[in-house]
């Protein structure tokens, strides 16, 4: 992601989020919006500044429950009027950033964005929706080429038309819930 995308997305999650406390009146001091926009590795000096009376005035975890509370009400809200499009590309960029960024924590902790998921890892999500395919596949298999299917059916022409049947029917299944969503 390019620096100049995560600069305009840390900005609008910023601004939305100050816009947001103003809207709720919530205080929110200089060094609590400096803190939202700080990052480690590009830090100035005032920013390390902030940092240092945030790390000694301030409490972590009231901090990071404020701030969290305004982005889930501002994304909320931004979400009703449509500018989902806009939310998704900041938090995207933000998320991909490899910096230590302080807001990509607080996004994170507000449970709107996580770091991208490697592609080698399975998303559960889809193995839950293709269990009943794979067991069905399973079955046949187990129907055709065991001992255990050959005892339970012991007609071959007949294992072989069940064991189709375990295979046709995930396919079957999903055009009926096709049929039925439209």
């Amino acid at each position: 992601m390019s620096t100049s995308a995560v600069v305009k997305a840390k900005r609008f999650l910023v601004n939305r989020i100050v816009d947001q406390a103003k809207r709720e009146d919530v205080p929110l001091t200089e060094v609590e919006i400096a803190m939202l926009g700080f990052a480690e590795a590009s830090a100035s000096q005032r920013e390390l500044e902030a940092r240092a009376v945030f790390k000694r005035d301030y409490d972590d975890e009231k901090y990071e429950a404020k701030i969290t509370r305004l982005l889930r009400d501002v994304y909320e809200l931004d979400k009703k009027v449509g500018r989902d499009e806009i939310w998704d590309q900041s938090l995207n960029a933000v998320a991909d950033d490899d910096q230590d960024m302080y807001l990509a924590v607080i996004l994170k902790k507000a449970g709107l964005r996580e770091p991208p998921q490697p592609w080698y890892l399975p998303d559960w999500r889809t193995l839950r929706e293709l269990a009943p395919t794979i067991a069905l596949v399973l079955a046949g298999i187990i129907v055709v080429f065991t001992p255990f299917g050959e005892n339970l059916v012991p007609n071959p022409i007949l294992r072989v038309v069940v064991a189709l049947c375990f295979w046709v029917a995930p396919l079957l299944i999903s055009k009926l819930t096709d049929r039925q969503a439209e």
